[in-house]
């Protein structure tokens, strides 16, 4: 990673973006859509002609947190990957179900008391962002803003 490049997203949006079910990962530089969504992306703008940012908007996000080569990078990669003889490809890596799967597998008892009670302390932290950010999709949903 070169030391000078300056992050395309601020700690601020990478919270609010992790909280989308369709991401699958996001650092300061990167981030990486769900199979899910690129299903959903490909669908909408093929079956139903909407623009990058409209179909953005319709997963839950909003389009101006992306720059526009980001948004244009994007429905480009995505309608190649499509086209191409392997299709839609789901991210490398473990997804956000897996990790939640993972964590329910684990055996806390065997862990110190204060591992084990710091870990659970994120995890509930993080399950409330979730739950914030649906509330939010669900409110854009049911009040959409007037164009």
């Amino acid at each position: 990673m070169n030391p000078k490049r300056k992050p395309s997203y601020t700690s601020e949006q990478i919270e609010v973006i992790a909280q989308n079910p369709y991401t699958h990962s996001i650092t300061p530089h990167r981030m990486t859509f769900t199979l899910e969504f690129k299903e959903f992306f490909v669908d909408q703008v093929k079956n139903h002609g909407l623009t990058a940012p409209k179909v953005l908007k319709a997963a839950g996000y909003d389009p101006k947190m992306f720059s526009r080569t980001t948004i244009d990078h994007l429905r480009k990669k995505v309608l190649a990957e499509a086209a191409s003889p392997e299709g839609l490809q789901p991210p490398r890596g473990l997804s956000q179900a897996d990790r939640i799967k993972a964590y329910a597998k684990k055996d806390l008892s065997t862990q110190r008391t204060s591992t084990s009670i710091k870990e659970m302390q994120q995890r509930i932290v993080h399950l409330e962002q979730q739950v914030e950010f649906l509330k939010k999709i669900q409110n854009i949903y049911l009040h959409p803003p007037k164009n």
